[in-house]
């Protein structure tokens, strides 16, 4: 990315979030680390450069919580960054600029009405976004999960008012997967699920546990599902316009008088010429 500046790198261990921070854009590191990195204890953004790079709010982690060199990341973030619980991350201050422009691909709910589309934006509002980030947002009763699939300029942006902000129909070319690949993470995602409601019900896992997995895994499923059908929609796009069949012909001209005749005629019943030439 364009927009780091000269702060330090660090090497952090990824852990789990907190459960009030999943979903909030944030991560939380030592206040110690936040000072060598040049972040006040207020707060900042930080870049994470995994097998994928992506951003997010930094916090400190809470006072109780003694451990330094960890970093404590929620799942979707996670997810953009291309790491594991127990993966190291390099963790870097960067200095998100305006966005210009950003276009997300919306992956839950259908697009109802500008005023839609503006309630979504002001839901974003200050939030580091950039390139290929899959983002879920809370809206009322519903999560609706959006990837984006286009930011200029092309580092790590906020959004604010003047950001020209669209929703795009064709999903990013480096998501797409297999939709063979797809149906067998479904199918593992669905027999996780069935296990765990198996264990719920016999008592070996407690209610908070299985409402935090059983959640996790059921926003998993709802991407692959999603992506299953933009795969499929999109095969039937390319494919060829199917000619329709002719149908088989039952009848035919008389080659005399030009009246249409039944194909298997020997004699034409209008003008009484025998039709030994049309056969």
């Amino acid at each position: 990315m364009g927009n780091r500046n000269n702060a330090r790198t660090v090497e952090l261990k990824v852990k789990e979030a907190y459960p009030q921070d999943v979903g909030k854009f944030k991560v939380r590191i030592n206040d110690d680390i936040l000072k060598i990195l040049g972040i006040k204890s207020s707060g900042g953004i930080v870049g994470l450069y995994g097998r994928k790079v992506t951003a997010a709010i930094v916090r400190p982690l809470f006072s109780s919580e003694t451990v330094k060199d960890v970093i404590r990341v929620d799942r979707f973030i996670r997810k953009n960054c291309g790491v594991s619980i127990g993966d190291f991350v390099s963790v870097r201050r960067v200095l998100p600029i305006p966005a210009q422009s950003i276009s997300f691909r919306i992956t839950a709910l259908p697009l109802r009405s500008d005023d839609f589309k503006q309630i979504l934006k002001r839901k974003l509002m200050g939030i580091p976004v950039s390139p290929g980030d899959m983002i879920v947002v809370q809206l009322e009763k519903s999560k609706i999960p959006l990837a984006v699939s286009r930011l200029q300029p092309t580092e790590f942006c906020f959004i604010r008012d003047s950001t020209s902000v669209n929703f795009v129909e064709k999903m990013p070319e480096e998501e797409v997967e297999s939709v063979d690949g797809l149906l067998k993470r479904k199918q593992v995602i669905e027999d996780i699920l069935k296990k765990l409601e198996s264990n719920f019900d016999k008592g070996t896992i407690g209610a908070e546990e299985f409402s935090k997995l059983y959640e996790q895994y059921k926003e998993e499923q709802m991407f692959i599902e999603f992506q299953i059908n933009e795969l499929m929609e999109n095969e039937e796009a390319q494919m060829p316009a199917k000619t329709p069949l002719k149908e088989p012909m039952s009848s035919m001209f008389c080659p005399h008088c030009g009246v249409k005749i039944p194909l298997d005629s020997l004699w034409c019943p209008n003008c009484g010429n025998k039709i030994e030439a049309a056969k």
